[in-house]
């Protein structure tokens, strides 16, 4: 899901991600053989060469600890045991910016736009498979978007030079010279690209220990946390977080990326009551805390300890439970809400699978509409062709069965 393009990609990056397409640095580096930028803000970025396989090819560039933390989930994933939910959820969680090479029909009438005028302006052609430059940024949580801001811009054209200059560098020396090797390893070191007196060179840097840490947020309604301190507590509640894999467009906020919306998810075991899911948007931490104390004021006796099953929600409720006086505890044992989860996630999974047969049903019917003649097109009920018009006008239908629909029925439908 991309937005409408507001802003353009730059000539720069367009330039540097056509001389980096050209190195087929992939056909050298497999993607887990990592190499460090030292970037123009002072940051050092973690870069990701994908390609060797033959179905993607990209440039991927994560900044900072953060950056790196979201490809070491990548990294480490076990991908034979990885549901096609899981696998979304995966990438949900990526922190990232990337240059990819598309097909043209993966790219917005924008997107297309733009690289054709930079091709024209600068006498290059752009044409064939993976041959489309396309810029996104990846944050957690949110659909994949466009990479707006200056200090983006100079971050991915920094990851892309440094990329160009180390393939120069590897005409002289082996990966085994430079240490650049698979991070799947016992490797703590690798080699960083550093543009120093009008040259890049090769430095090495300390790679950041594997860990994920979430913000604690602070719970500031004082009025609800008094009412909950002063309510009778008894026994335990499990809970834990999941991302909803179907993204949420703020109205108000449509230059934005849409999110996913931050699920906090509580079960009683005792009882195996399974609370009303409390659902927003992961950033806004205020409102997740103040919906879930409501949802306790609301509960006849509200519990006296919260294990928490995952460290994203001990973060996001270990302040909150302070101040309302109830105890908190992590615990990777809870049946209970394990149980919960992996039904939640069944239940995801087979939404996902049913709006998959839907979509290939309906490209099948669109590919037997393709086939059938003009006569035959014109034999098809009246409500038939009614509503293949307005899928025409609405742009669902391919442009040139779109094109052949309008023509056939623009009279019949005007009157």
């Amino acid at each position: 899901m991309m937005k409408e393009r507001l802003t353009m990609a730059t000539d720069r990056m367009y330039e540097l991600a056509l001389r980096f397409k050209g190195t087929k640095l992939w056909q050298m580096l497999y993607d887990d053989e990592v190499f460090a930028v030292k970037l123009s803000d002072g940051e050092i970025g973690y870069c990701s060469v994908l390609g060797m396989l033959g179905d993607h090819y990209a440039l991927t560039l994560y900044v900072g600890s953060e950056g790196y933390q979201s490809y070491r989930l990548l990294l480490d994933a076990d991908y034979e045991s990885l549901t096609a939910l899981s696998m979304d959820l995966l990438m949900i969680s990526q922190n990232c910016l990337q240059c990819s090479f598309e097909n043209r029909e993966m790219l917005s009438d924008e997107e297309l736009d733009e690289v054709r005028q930079y091709a024209q302006a600068n006498g290059k052609t752009v044409k064939g498979r993976n041959a489309y430059p396309q810029f996104a940024k990846y944050q957690e949580g949110r659909v994949p978007w466009d990479i707006e801001t200056a200090e983006d811009e100079q971050r991915i054209c920094d990851a892309l030079s440094a990329a160009i200059a180390l393939k120069k560098i590897l005409r002289q020396y082996s990966k085994e010279d430079l240490r650049l090797y698979s991070l799947q390893g016992d490797g703590k070191k690798i080699p960083m690209m550093a543009y120093e007196n009008n040259r890049w060179i090769v430095k090495y840097t300390q790679l950041p220990e594997p860990s994920k840490s979430y913000p604690e947020p602070l719970f500031t309604n004082e009025v609800l946390a008094a009412r909950i301190r002063r309510k009778k507590k008894r026994g335990i509640w499990e809970c834990g977080t999941i991302r909803i894999p179907e993204p949420v467009q703020e109205e108000g906020h449509e230059e934005e990326a849409p999110y996913y919306p931050l699920g906090l998810i509580s079960v009683d075991p005792k009882t195996e009551m399974v609370k009303p899911p409390i659902l927003a948007n992961g950033e806004d931490t205020a409102k997740l805390m103040n919906d879930f104390a409501v949802q306790l004021l609301n509960t006849d006796v509200p519990p006296k300890t919260i294990s928490c099953g995952d460290d994203r929600c001990f973060a996001l409720l270990k302040d909150f439970c302070e101040k309302t006086g109830i105890q908190i505890e992590r615990s990777d044992e809870l049946e209970a809400l394990d149980e919960v989860l992996q039904s939640l996630l069944e239940n995801m999974a087979e939404d996902e699978e049913d709006e998959d047969s839907a979509d290939e049903e309906l490209n099948e019917l669109l590919e037997k509409l393709a086939f059938l003649s003009d006569a035959d097109l014109r034999s098809a009920p009246k409500d038939i062709k009614e509503m293949l018009y307005n899928m025409a006008e609405m742009g669902v239908l391919p442009d040139e069965l779109s094109q052949r629909i309008k023509k056939l029925f623009h009279r019949k439908s005007k009157k």
